[in-house]
């Protein structure tokens, strides 16, 4: 049997692949045809998908590109435009309109107003409240990796995801392969550290140091010798809560440098400073996204905002008091 690694043809070939496997890539996400966005300031692009996951409250722009096209010339330039693109309120918009017309045309309102939590009447309502309130990420889909592409995912701030695949002729024949078992062979989360409150928050625990930092994860050994993890959230006013995300692959970071503590900064409000032997238990109960493997990608926390907040994720799982760990910004 004759089989010869080959280039594609085009990027459509590419991604005429990618559309037909895509659930083992991302799976239980509802793939949209790409249209054309629009960056405040009127810079146009047409990424090639959107794809979006109800019940784990994630939602992809989707480009597949060939790395012989250059990464800062080609692909490092598209990807940022569509990233600005969606920071943009209209472009939001016209997400949340193309998400419910091709639900409509899909006849699939029921079972995503029931993924959603919500009514088919409300699912207009409720499509607005998810893509507003869950941070875009990037999916791309690429023949090969280098670093310069690597150092492009983990430059942008936003949570990316690299898929490599291979292209074989097998006795003339075209057939493709993920290497990578279909996992990201690239895989970024930027820090939700906001330069404007580390110091702040650091000194409010007593003062410290800088640590370890890898990529984007970064923790501070404090005067007291508690070693703490830093994670922040906006408050999403329409849900009354603050939502975090926390990956294994900073669980990882966490055992590795013996991290004591998460301290949530919730806004302009305050943080609370978490065991984490606390943070343990509670991702026993909560929401996770997972790889196409089956394994945990990342575990959900949601804290009720007031003077006595709460680590929760729903009405049905237990919830963790954080008032004892809780401190309000002066």
């Amino acid at each position: 049997m004759a089989i010869v690694e080959a280039a594609f043809e085009s990027e459509q070939e590419l991604q005429d692949w990618v559309y037909g496997k895509f659930d083992s890539f991302l799976p239980h996400c509802f793939l949209v045809p790409g249209f054309q966005v629009t960056t405040i300031s009127g810079k146009k692009g047409v990424p090639d998908g959107f794809a979006f996951n109800y019940d784990a409250r994630e939602w992809y722009v989707v480009e597949c590109e060939l790395l012989e096209h250059g990464v800062w010339p080609h692909i490092a330039e598209q990807i940022t435009r569509f990233v600005v693109a969606l920071q943009n309120p209209a472009t939001l918009r016209k997400v949340r309109d193309k998400l419910f017309e091709h639900v409509m045309d899909e006849e699939r309102a029921g079972d995503v107003a029931q993924a959603l939590g919500t009514t088919s009447e409300r699912l207009h309502q409720q499509l607005e409240l998810f893509i507003e309130t869950s941070q875009p990420q990037v999916a791309v889909f690429i023949d090969d990796v280098n670093r310069d592409l690597q150092d492009m995912a983990h430059a942008l701030d936003t949570p990316t995801r690299i898929f490599r695949v291979q292209k074989f002729l097998v006795n003339g024949s075209a057939e493709y392969y993920s290497p990578d078992r279909h996992a990201p062979a690239v895989e970024s989360e930027p820090s939700d550290e906001g330069t404007d409150s580390v110091y702040d928050v650091i000194e409010l625990l007593g003062g410290g140091s800088l640590e370890a930092t890898v990529h984007r994860f970064k923790c501070y050994k404090l005067s007291g010798g508690d070693v703490v993890h830093l994670k922040r959230s906006k408050f999403h006013e329409a849900n009354q809560y603050y939502w975090y995300g926390v990956s294994t692959a900073a669980l990882g970071y966490i055992r590795q440098y013996s991290v004591t503590h998460i301290v949530f900064v919730m806004g302009d409000f305050g943080f609370a400073k978490v065991p984490m032997s606390v943070v343990h238990e509670f991702l026993q109960h909560t929401r996770v996204s997972r790889n196409p493997d089956g394994s945990v990608r990342h575990y959900h926390c949601l804290i009720s905002h007031g003077p006595e907040p709460e680590l929760f994720w729903s009405n049905d799982q237990p919830k963790q008091p954080l008032t004892d760990y809780f401190q309000l910004f002066d």
